[in-house]
């Protein structure tokens, strides 16, 4: 099971960070925000964001549903004071708390989000009580990460969360009651000066929820020579990567 405590406290930690930090979800963000516009009409009345964070998606989707009714979830309340930089012409309303266990209005046209799902506990569950809370024809559109996200930290850890291969998960959709109508999934590489530098990128964007470790001075050092030893790159003068594994999609009810 996710502590849900520690994910709300360690986002809410790095929200100020967020934005000059997470380039690979401002990217999921511009790609997943590209497929909704490619593939739901502009006339959604009613729309709920889960896990709206900082407003990476939200600063998109406003701007291209003006008119739509929206409501912007998020485990960390603290996420209001950015979400609402860019709400402030349309029709808002805020649901906070953990969206596995949150009642969800009724009757939306589209239900979106962005790297959130991965850190549920029973996805599955979420896809049918999204499928319960869509109109017929409405729409869901989610990104999340696959088997290859962070398996740098997973090979060293041996922990990590618990990933759905791009199959699997659209299979899940599927079985939800779903038309899948988009998916895309891909590898993204960021690179780091340092091992340590790749930890800070870690704790700095929140994700650190993933790892448990403690950090004593040993652990620290016997982690960092292992991560260099194992994948520093010669062609790289000695930079170690970071991998990411987004996956995306968008799919309709009915």
């Amino acid at each position: 099971m996710a502590d849900k405590e520690l994910i709300r406290e360690r986002f809410a930690a790095g929200f100020e960070r967020y934005d000059t930090l997470a380039l690979v979800q401002q990217e999921i963000c511009d790609e997943l925000a590209g497929a909704v516009m490619r593939h739901v009409p502009r006339t959604v009345a009613r729309a709920l964001e889960v896990g709206a964070g900082t407003g990476f998606l939200t600063r998109r989707l406003v701007e291209y549903f003006p008119r739509t009714a929206w409501v912007f979830n998020d485990l960390a309340p603290a996420s209001r004071e950015y979400v609402g930089r860019y709400t402030g012409g349309v029709e808002a309303q805020y649901l906070w708390g953990d969206a596995e266990t949150a009642e969800f209005p009724p009757e939306l046209d589209l239900l979106v989000s962005a790297s959130t799902v991965q850190w549920f506990d029973d996805l599955p569950r979420f896809l049918g009580k999204s499928f319960a809370a869509l109109r017929r024809g409405g729409f869901l559109a989610l990104s999340t990460f696959g088997p290859d996200n962070f398996s740098q930290i997973r090979a060293l850890t041996g922990e990590g969360l618990c990933y759905y291969a791009p199959d699997a998960l659209s299979a899940l959709v599927r079985r939800a009651g779903f038309t899948l109508l988009w998916q895309r999934a891909y590898c993204r590489t960021l690179w780091f000066s340092s091992p340590v530098e790749v930890l800070r990128h870690i704790r700095e964007t929140g994700v650190n929820a993933t790892v448990r470790q403690s950090w004593t001075p040993r652990r620290l050092r016997e982690f960092c020579e292992e991560y260099g030893e194992r994948f520093a790159s010669s062609d790289r003068d000695g930079r170690v990567p970071l991998t990411y594994h987004p996956v995306l999609l968008v799919a309709r009810k009915g």
